[in-house]
């Protein structure tokens, strides 16, 4: 059921994250196609609003089916991301990925490692998860930092979007 879980609001001091609204397009929209984003970290091909688009509306219905997922993060009142958690498959098998996309203004103030590490303790406090993986291109030097503050390890290369991505993986203690 929709929020049975109770997470449909987290918290961290400088930030809060709610389950994503249909309302939310246009700040999905502004953050993924950010004309700043290097095009090492996410190729500007991925980043159009159809992508947005369905990105949000793929939350959505995450949220929808299985009671968790990605938050809007909010400052304030202002949408500057998202971060979360989703069903995903790699290396053919099913996991849960620790994801993340904030707007280039907020941008080196923290708030990526912040929410994830929200994210972190839900997915093994909350879902009683034993793992999550983080998967990022090789030249998205801003995401590789937030997984090493994460303390996650590297387990490989793999196919995603159809780019080559580094994963890593995150054990609950």
């Amino acid at each position: 059921m929709p929020g049975s879980l109770g997470l449909d609001r987290v918290a961290t001091p400088r930030l809060a994250g709610r389950r994503p609204e249909p309302e939310d397009r246009a700040a999905w929209i502004r953050w993924y196609t950010d004309p700043r984003i290097d095009e090492a970290a996410w190729p500007e091909h991925l980043r159009t609003a159809d992508h947005a688009q369905a990105w949000l509306d793929g939350a959505i219905r995450h949220w929808e089916r299985w009671g968790f997922g990605p938050w809007t993060v909010l400052e304030a009142s202002t949408p500057i991301g998202q971060t979360g958690l989703t069903h995903t498959r790699v290396r053919g098998r099913p996991d849960v990925e620790l994801g993340w996309c904030f707007a280039s203004d907020a941008w080196g103030r923290g708030y990526a490692t912040e929410m994830a590490r929200e994210a972190v303790r839900v997915a093994f406090a909350v879902l009683e998860l034993d793992e999550v993986v983080a998967f990022t291109t090789p030249g998205n030097i801003a995401s590789l930092a937030v997984i090493e503050r994460l303390g996650m390890t590297f387990s490989g290369e793999v196919a995603h979007a159809g780019l080559t991505h580094r994963l890593f993986t995150l054990r609950r203690a």
